[in-house]
């Protein structure tokens, strides 16, 4: 085979892998969680509403479970107890649309996922929020969890906005 032939044959398989990024790194192993506290005050309602001011999260995540309907592929905890233990959950046909590709602006996301959560107990018990979850080039990761719900009084609509940190056990 010729030079420019043979670069021109590997060069799709080069282009495959040029694309390709190892999420692992961004799995907890064992023992390890991502943790923050959510943004927001309690005097605005932008970022925060339904969670509690200074509500902790707690996630187990990985990433190459992403789709998975045999074993979530993380685990998501906060501290006011709307959320406690509960699985992340997949939206398998998400994968093959072009929501799957979604980008916020901003900058600085490696992948962005859409998962859904079912709350057995505490306040969100019987509903489906969503969970927006990025990967940030840093190492850390960003969720936010938004649950409808109007403008009762009490508002039982959710939003709120976690910047997590990988912390050992």
């Amino acid at each position: 085979m010729r030079r420019p032939a043979l670069i021109l044959s590997l060069l799709p398989v080069a282009l495959v892998a040029a694309g390709c990024t190892d999420l692992g790194g961004y799995a907890t192993l064992p023992g390890e969680t991502y943790r923050g506290t959510v943004l927001g005050v309690e005097e605005s309602t932008v970022l925060l509403r339904g969670f509690e001011v200074g509500a902790e999260m707690r996630l187990s995540f990985d990433p190459r479970l992403a789709t998975s309907l045999d074993e979530p592929p993380g685990i998501v905890t906060t501290s006011d107890g709307a959320l406690t233990d509960v699985p992340l959950e997949p939206i398998v046909p998400l994968a093959h649309d072009a929501l799957s590709e979604y980008e916020i602006p901003a900058g600085g996301r490696i992948r962005n996922y859409i998962f859904v959560v079912r709350p057995s107990d505490g306040p969100l018990a019987g509903r489906e929020p969503f969970v927006f979850l990025s990967l940030m080039n840093d190492g850390t990761i960003e969720v936010r969890v938004i649950a409808g719900g109007g403008d009762d009084d009490p508002p039982t609509s959710y939003f709120g906005l976690w910047r997590l940190r990988r912390e050992a056990p």
